[in-house]
């Protein structure tokens, strides 16, 4: 693919510097939907770096839901349109901010009920999968220089543990369909290292709400924090359909 001859790496971490590269010519169309990546091997050697910064730049990426990584089918670009629902249930919003209040208000839907349920079910032995994440995160955001990238992995993480523990493969397979469609609402363009520290607080509350078995403060927990990133990213609480513009016209 003639248009990865520029993958070449030079400043910041490595694999970090890749996936943005990564990510930038995925959204601006330079790779589409469908194209096949090379293997690890040859984006080393073109973007000059080794092969385990390449997999945890094509970790994160998959992680985003903009890559899928198949045997027999190699690394593919996965279609960024938004899901063809019904068309224009936001009005004439601008399509990016339309898409990230459909993004907002699916998470508003479902983790709130998967944190309640979490609380109920989660057995004392399966906490860890859920206190790691959170325990990494504030252990980076204790670094001078946190990093970004293991941060947002780190919250990906966290909402994937909460799933696992309502024991329900359907709602952890519902969230894993669905983190395509939130991967907006993580991008490095609505990342702060403020809103990140205010997720990781946030983080904690749903934990020990969980831990304790108090469903409705989990929900509540969880409920919260999700109107918080809405916040964070600009776009307020639920949107009101009758009046999608309305934060634009104030």
């Amino acid at each position: 693919m003639s248009s990865l001859s520029s993958l070449s790496v030079t400043n910041g971490p490595l694999s970090e510097r890749l996936s943005e590269k990564l990510i930038r010519m995925i959204t601006t169309g330079e790779l589409k939907a469908g194209d096949k990546l090379p293997n690890e091997r040859e984006l080393a050697e073109t973007a000059g770096i080794s092969r385990t910064s390449v997999r945890e730049a094509l970790r994160e990426l998959e992680l985003r839901g903009l890559i899928s990584r198949k045997p027999g089918r190699g690394t593919l670009v996965e279609d960024q349109s938004r899901p063809e629902f019904h068309a224009g249930m936001l009005g004439s919003m601008d399509p990016s901010q339309r898409m990230l209040h459909e993004v907002m208000d699916l998470r508003a839907v479902i983790e709130p009920p998967m944190a309640e349920r979490a609380a109920l079910r989660a057995r004392a032995g399966e906490l860890s999968a859920l206190l790691q994440p959170l325990e990494l995160a504030e252990a980076e955001l204790r670094r001078d220089e946190p990093s970004m990238h293991l941060l947002v992995r780190l919250d990906v993480e966290f909402h994937t543990a909460v799933a696992q523990l309502t024991h329900n493969p359907m709602l952890v397979r519902l969230l894993d369909v669905t983190n395509e469609w939130m991967a907006p609402s993580r991008q490095s363009a609505h990342q702060t290292m403020a809103r990140i520290g205010r997720s990781v607080a946030a983080h904690r509350r749903i934990y020990e709400a969980i831990r304790a078995h108090r469903p409705d403060e989990a929900r509540e927990a969880m409920s919260g924090h999700i109107h918080e990133v809405s916040d964070a990213i600009g776009i307020g609480g639920p949107w009101d359909p009758d009046t999608p513009n309305r934060k634009h016209n104030e």
